[in-house]
């Protein structure tokens, strides 16, 4: 199931925080973090900026550069087989803003239906015409996460039936299902992947801050994910 590479090297967006094209950081996060002090006490509008920077240099950064580095290399060199790693490093984003998106989301014991709210942001197609996150109205989104979050979280590797690949034009979504001999085998995408997430982080970004009524709640939320749910010693 596994294919070789075949992609078409495309540009990375702009980041206020990182030039991903060269991997330059032009914002460091700790100096904004040393500079405004504990979260609590920031407005949302700082809020937003230092979490913005974290996610873009501590988390993108790094999975921009295995990808180029992956892109690159011949099949004799370890990064042609790193997509396991560059999953592993970027498969937390779904549960990191269903945090935010799920208007029931807990810091503890609501993290599958966290997860499926941020993949089906990410991708609207899994949940055409279902307004529910439940594992039941999005059994294909349940299954991506036990075979890949589950098993790589709780087991240290993927569960069987799930195919890490870079081959988009025989399999051109990051997500898909495919039958063989009566089993679905469930593929997925690691290079597409990180450029789809990297990509939809900015539409998220601005989405809270529209100060708009009706996006007031993702906002609150937004700053009990930051706030509450990151307190080592929560209840939440």
């Amino acid at each position: 199931m596994r294919a070789g590479v075949d992609f078409m090297v495309m540009p990375f967006r702009h980041s206020d925080y990182i030039d991903f094209t060269t991997g330059a950081v032009k914002v460091q996060p700790m100096e904004l973090i040393s500079r405004w002090g504990p979260r609590e006490n920031q407005p949302i509008e700082m809020m937003l900026i230092v979490f913005e920077c974290r996610v873009d240099v501590w988390q993108f950064g790094p999975a921009v550069e295995m990808l180029k580095l992956m892109e690159a290399a011949k099949d004799t060199s370890v990064w042609a087989h790193a997509g396991y790693t560059l999953l592993a490093s970027c498969f937390h984003y779904f549960e990191m803003i269903g945090k935010t998106l799920n208007p029931a989301s807990n810091g503890r014991r609501s993290s599958g239906v966290d997860f499926n709210h941020g993949f089906c942001d990410v991708y609207p197609t899994f949940a055409a015409a279902v307004n529910a996150r439940t594992d039941k109205a999005l059994p294909h989104v349940a299954q991506f996460r036990d075979r890949i979050r589950n098993g790589m979280y709780h087991m240290g590797y993927t569960k069987s039936r799930l195919f890490i690949h870079h081959a988009p034009n025989k399999w051109p979504d990051d997500f898909m299902i495919v039958t063989e001999d009566g089993q679905n085998n469930y593929l997925v995408n690691p290079h597409n992947l990180t450029r789809t997430i990297v990509e939809h982080f900015p539409g998220l970004m601005a989405r809270l801050r529209n100060p708009d009524f009706a996006l007031d709640s993702l906002r609150r939320k937004f700053v009990e994910f930051y706030v509450a749910f990151h307190a080592a010693n929560g209840t939440t």
